[in-house]
This record gives structure tokens, C-alpha cells and sequence, in this order.
């Protein structure tokens, strides 16, 4: 179906978006689902082309029955926009579980779910339906205080892709809108102690939190509903699978492609470069290996023992031993991944050795999911994303608190390359999307004096039990916090799919429509391109994996050149618009 007569399903439409979206949509003559956790909030009454219904995107038989009553009232539904979703704001330490949990909840395994349920009806009605998601800059721009909004945006973008691929009857698009709202407003998580000491100096971390409020939004939420509906217009051969609205927005997808494209071209350099030295690695370093007993696990312990190195290679609890006790080794055993057990584990380790240098999360051999969908869906997401950051939080915790000052520490999220002949494969896709992500907001939020760092590595699976792989490792310990990338995929499939995901979203930044429809969407006494430049300066000085001498003057120079531009003009046109509003009073 084309045209006003489409039918479109709404989450997450008591939001400032929703509303501004579903007003619009009717202006414009089509048919709608409102739908909210709160109905009272809602401010629009049900009519012939207007069905008001309650949605807890937490609840599936909430998600089902919605579903069933829009198909009773208007008999199909076109297109589904997943617009629900909460923010927690902290450091990774600073976020409870439970908290971090709901997050996943409501903005990736709701719209999972609302996703299934419009795939079957598409299905059923034999011909094209679009799977809107509302997501955020965030999904690539990994920002600190925000590692799991990353995470879950990142997946969600992730699946929302796949779901595309999965069905000939799918059309899916991410939305990246920019801030729009006039009163923004950040809630924090408490922030721990140790990360308020005057002893690190500023931080990146504490400068934002101390920074209050955000200022207004620039963009305008009218103008961004409507161009969503011009391009869900747009036929699906010529729609794109990610737009950015909003200057702000578009900005940091911008930077952020180029700088990811940059970061691998380095991270390719520093493999090439440890592979062809022979640079002595540091005797006695303390390793802590989670899932020890899985190949990459064996062979990086069996290494790591054979060069001197002192090992706590964790096992499940009712996991037999496939090591030779020596001193040089503690053998642990874990009920549970939980951060708590986990810090036990490594409450253990440092009664035996005195300290932790090196944390690793290897990856199991195969994930046993059971037969239940839902179950072995959230199963395959605590094994390939929870445990490694309960672990990474055991980790941070215990590298400020039990080691010796100044010894910092370092972590490894290892990641296998997802099988797309498996049957979950998407979702594994989405979980190393977002363990990528929390690995780089991580990174990006503890402070330098700490000296602690990490990163994800995304390992091809023939490559997991090759001892040069643990002993690429071992070199990779020893490298500089400031030359360790925090996402370096080792491996020809790994390269590869990183290479194709850094293209896809570099085109996407850099064609020709996306920039112009970004700016549109500002409000009218915007510079959006003075913006544009001005964030891409800055953050390619920030983000630039080795910035030369001459990269540093010429961004600097862009920074005064586009923050003058955009002084004087926005300054120049809001002058103008008092003036002529000055000038209608008058008139009246």
C-alpha cells in the first residue's frame, strides 16, 4: 500500500517524538497505533484513524495483544516505529545490574519482540512493510557515563539491520535523531568515591557530570517527524538503512565513521607491527582467564604458563581441571558470572599472587541455548555480553582497590566472529556489538591516572586454540594504554566484517542527501554546517588514533574558524528573528 492510507504502529508515543510524529501523521492523512505505557499521557483522543492502546514493551502478552486489536481495527499495519526507551547515565561501577538490566529490556529485547511480531504480519499481508528504529548517535558515538545506552543502541541497530536481511517482505531503517528537547535534563547514577578524588585531577568522566543541564535542543521535532515520513515514502531500494536528523547528530555519525575507518587502518598496523618484532614481553604478569577450559582458554593458559607467566584460570563449578597443578597456576572454580562471584574469584587470586595485571573473558567453544526461543535467545546474550561485563566491572573494581598504586591493569573482551549459517547468528552479531561498545565507553570514562584500559577483540573461530594467537596476546598485554585500540578484529573474517561495517556507515555519512537532510531538520536559527565543522574538529583531534603535529594545527585551525562562523551567524539570525517578531506585535 502507498500513500495516506498506510497504517502506522507507534511505541513510545506519550515521548515529545511521538507525539510530534503521530500529530503529523494524521495531519498528513494516515491512519495510526498510538501506543504508551502510560495512555493518560497520550494527548490525543481515539477516533476512526487514531486507536490509542497501552503497551509495556517489557510484557509480551502486552506486545501481542496491541497487535491484535490495531489488526482488528484497521485490518493491516504498515509500518512500526520502536520509539520506547529509558536512560541510565553513570560510570560502568556506578550502574546496578538490575538497573542496566531494564535497559536491555525495554530498547532491545522489547523491540526484538515488537520486531518478530510486525515480520509475521508483513508476512501475512504479501508485501512490503518498514520496521522503524528510533535509536541515537550513541549507537556509535561510545560516550562515557554511557556505556549502556551505547550497548543497547548498538544492538538494537544491529538486529534492526538483520531484520531486513531476514525477511523479503522487510524494509528496516535506524533513525539517529539529534537532542530536540527544550528542557533537556541528564540523570546520574550516584557517582562512587573513587572516581570524585581531587588526587586524578580533571576528568573527562567528572567535567560531564559537573557540567549540568545540557542546553536546549537544536533541532525541531516537527520537522524531524516529517521528514521520518518522507522517508518511509521513499521506495525501499532507494531508503537508507541509517539516517542521522538533526546537525548534532549528524556530526558525530560523521566524525565517528571516519575515525572508525582510521582506527582499524591503525589496528592493522600495530598486528602487523608486533608480528614482525621480537619485543620482550614482561615476565611474571598475573593472568585472570574466565572459561579457562574452552579452547582459546587452554591454549592461552598452556602458553602463558610456558612463558613464566602466573595464571588464575577460572572453570565452571562442576567443571573438571584439564591442567597440571604448579605453583605458577590457581585453579578456580565459579557457581555463577555474577560481578559478585566473580570478584570473589579474583578475591582469591590476589591472596595468591598479590595483585591482578591482566584480565581475560574468553569465549566459550559453543553456546548451549536449550530449545526454548526466548530462553536461548537470553541465553546467548548473558554468555556473549553479561558475564564479560559483570566481569570487566569485577575487574575495574579490584585493579583500583587491591593493586599496587600506579600498576593500573588491563582487560580483553574476546569475541568470536558470529556464524551466519547458525541460527543466532543476529543476535550474536548485536551482543558483540554491544560488548564492542561498553569495551569503548569504558575505556573513555576511567580516568588516565588509574592506568587502566581494555579491549574487545573480535577473533575469527579457526584462529581460538592457534598458540600464535595467545602469543599475539601476550605482546598486546605489553603495548601502551594510548597505542591499544579499544575494538581490533584479528583474523580475515573479523577484518573483513569490520571493514564492511565502517564502509556501509561511511557511505552513509558522507552521501550526498544525508547531510542536507540533517540540517533541515534544525531549528531555523541553526548553522547547522558551522556545527557540522566544528564538532568534526574537535573530534577528530579527540578521536584520531595518532594525530601528527601538523593534524593537531590544522584541526585547531578549523576549531577557530568554525566556532567563529557559527558565533557570529546563529548570533546575527536570532537578531533578525527578534526583530521581525518585534515588528508583527507591533503591526497587531
Amino acid at each position: 500500500m502507498t500513500g495516506a492510507g498506510k497504517v502506522w504502529f507507534i511505541t513510545g508515543a506519550s515521548s515529545n517524538f511521538g507525539i510530534a510524529l503521530t500529530r503529523s501523521l494524521l495531519d498528513a492523512g494516515y491512519r495510526v497505533v498510538a501506543t504508551a505505557r502510560t495512555v493518560s499521557k497520550v494527548p490525543f483522543e481515539s477516533h476512526a484513524s487514531l486507536l490509542i492502546l497501552p503497551l509495556d514493551v517489557n510484557d509480551a502478552i502486552s506486545i501481542s495483544h496491541a497487535f491484535d486489536e490495531a489488526m482488528k481495527k484497521f485490518g493491516r499495519i504498515d509500518v512500526v516505529v520502536n520509539k520506547a526507551g529509558i536512560h541510565a547515565c553513570g560510570e560502568l561501577e556506578s550502574i546496578p545490574e538490575a538497573a542496566a538490566r531494564e535497559m536491555f529490556d525495554v530498547q532491545f529485547w522489547g523491540p526484538a519482540y515488537i520486531q518478530a511480531m510486525a515480520t509475521s504480519i508483513f508476512e501475512a499481508q504479501g508485501d512490503e512493510g518498514l520496521i522503524i528504529n528510533v535509536s541515537s548517535a550513541l549507537a556509535v558515538f561510545n560516550a562515557p557515563l554511557r556505556t549502556m545506552i551505547s550497548a543497547t543502541k548498538a544492538a538494537a541497530e544491529a538486529l534492526t539491520l538483520a531484520r531486513s536481511r531476514s525477511s523479503p517482505f522487510v524494509t528496516a531503517l535506524n533513525v539517529r535523531p539529534g537532542a530536540f528537547e527544550r528542557n533537556p535534563r541528564t540523570d546520574f547514577y550516584p557517582q562512587l568515591s573513587a572516581y570524585a578524588s581531587k588526587d586524578l585531577g580533571r576528568t573527562i568522566a567528572g567535567s560531564m557530570r559537573k557540567q549540568g543541564a545540557p542546553p536546549p535542543g537544536i533541532g525541531d521535532v516537527d520537522r524531524m517527524a516529517a521528514s521520518l515520513i518522507a522517508l518511509a515514502e521513499l521506495p525501499g531500494a532507494q531508503r537508507p538503512g541509517v539516517v542521522s536528523l538533526g546537525s548534532d547528530a549528524y556530526a558525530m555519525a560523521r566524525v565517528c565513521a571516519k575515525k572508525r575507518v582510521d582506527h582499524l587502518r591503525e589496528g592493522q598496523r600495530l598486528l602487523k607491527a608486533i608480528s614482525s618484532s621480537s619485543s620482550h614481553v614482561k615476565a611474571e604478569q598475573v593472568w585472570f582467564v574466565t572459561n579457562a577450559s574452552s579452547s582459546f582458554g587452554q591454549t592461552l593458559v598452556r602458553v602463558l604458563l610456558a612463558r613464566g607467566e602466573r595464571v588464575a584460570a577460572v572453570i565452571a563449578a562442576q567443571q573438571s581441571s584439564v591442567f597440571t597443578a604448579q605453583d605458577t597456576l590457581l585453579l578456580l572454580q565459579q557457581e555463577s558470572a555474577s560481578t559478585s562471584a566473580t570478584i570473589a574469584t579474583i578475591d582469591a587470586t590476589i591472596e595468591r599472587f598479590g595483585r591482578i595485571d591482566v584480565v581475560v573473558n574468553a569465549p566459550l567453544d559453543t553456546l548451549s541455548l536449550g530449545e526454548n526461543e526466548s530462553e536461548a535467545s537470553r541465553a546467548l546474550l548473558e554468555r556473549v555480553f553479561w558475564e564479560p561485563v559483570n566481569a570487566c566491572t569485577a575487574a575495574v573494581k579490584t585493579f583500583r582497590e587491591r593493586n599496587p598504586p600506579g600498576a593500573g591493569g588491563r582487560i580483553f573482551n574476546v569475541l568470536t566472529t558470529a556464524d551466519s549459517n547458525t541460527k543466532h547468528s543476529d543476535l550474536h552479531t548485536a551482543a558483540n556489538s554491544a560488548l564492542n561498545a561498553v569495551t569503548t565507553s569504558l575505556v573513555r570514562e576511567l580516568p588516565g591516572k588509574w592506568r587502566i584500559t581494555a579491549a574487545a577483540l573480535t577473533i575469527d573461530s579457526d584462529l581460538l586454540a592457534n598458540e600464535q594467537t595467545a602469543q599475539l596476546l601476550l605482546s598486546l598485554a605489553n603495548v601502551s594504554n594510548s597505542a591499544l585500540p579499544s575494538q581490533l578484529p584479528i583474523g580475515a573474517r573479523a577484518l573483513a566484517s569490520a571493514q564492511h561495517a565502517a564502509d556501509i556507515e561511511l557511505s552513509a555519512a558522507l552521501s550526498n542527501d544525508a547531510m542536507t537532510r540533517a540540517l533541515k531538520t534544525d531549528h531555523g536559527h541553526i548553522d547547522g554546517r558551522a556545527r557540522v565543522g566544528l564538532t568534526e574538529a574537535i573530534f577528530t583531534l579527540v578521536l584520531s588514533p595518532s594525530p601528527s603535529f601538523m593534524g593537531w594545527i590544522s584541526s585547531v585551525i578549523s576549531i577557530l574558524g568554525w566556532g567563529l562562523r557559527l558565533v557570529v551567524s546563529e548570533k546575527i539570525v536570532r537578531r533578525g528573528m527578534g526583530k521581525s517578531f518585534e515588528s508583527g506585535v507591533r503591526g497587531s
